[in-house]
């Protein structure tokens, strides 16, 4: 009866911590699929591809970017970085004002690049950024 007892506990304890640790996975999900949309759009044509991810951007930013700021975007990342190469989700931050998600990925022109977005508490995209890693050399030991 002993046993029992314990094995019921355990199993009510682990059931409990799982679902306590996936709490933030349907705002991670959402964000990722933001996400995704927009760097599969880097290649595609600025008005359509703005179109399909217009509506998971906050008011601010849909209001400062739009189409034309989107194509503007699309023609820096290919002037300064080139063509993506490769990008894999990295990090997940969660801020009492919203969240950080990003992606390390590599570029023809740059070899490592930070995709950083950054979504308020509606799960809207805020700021999309995207930051070269340069590597320094070691410092020289006296």
């Amino acid at each position: 009866m002993k046993k029992l007892v314990l094995l019921l506990t355990t199993l009510f304890t682990l059931a409990f911590a799982c679902n306590a640790f996936a709490a933030d996975g349907g705002d991670l999900n959402k964000e990722q699929k933001t996400a995704d949309k927009i760097v599969a759009s880097l290649n595609a044509d600025a008005a359509t591809a703005y179109a399909g991810f217009a509506s998971s951007l906050s008011p601010e930013l849909d209001k400062n970017m739009g189409a034309k700021g989107f194509a503007a975007i699309q023609k820096q990342v290919k002037e300064q970085l080139g063509e993506m190469k490769n990008l894999k989700f990295v990090n997940f931050r969660r801020f009492d004002d919203g969240d950080v998600v990003e992606y390390v990925g590599s570029f023809s022109k740059e070899k490592t690049v930070i995709v950083r977005f950054i979504f308020d508490k509606s799960l809207k995209l805020n700021t999309l950024s995207f930051i070269p890693v340069k590597e320094q050399a070691p410092a020289e030991k006296k």
